[in-house]
């Protein structure tokens, strides 16, 4: 089941920027190569998720150091 549609970013033609974000974004996210790592896709002109929790865990979480356990 899809939760709600929500556009982070917009293309942007004619204009000084490629990319126009629409403040649904977390916080520090600037790079839509790295919301689309964390689960964001495009449709169309428009970069949506539709688990904007989980994409917001998934990029606070970014930064953290993990181990792997070799057993």
């Amino acid at each position: 089941m899809q939760g709600r549609r929500v556009v982070l970013a917009r293309r942007v033609e004619d204009a000084w920027v490629d990319l126009q974000w629409t403040g649904a974004e977390p916080v520090g996210l600037d790079d839509p190569e790295v919301a689309r790592l964390l689960g964001a896709e495009w449709e169309g002109s428009e970069l949506v998720t539709y688990d904007l929790d989980a994409l917001s865990h998934r990029f606070n979480h970014l930064a953290e150091d993990f181990q792997c356990d070799p057993d």
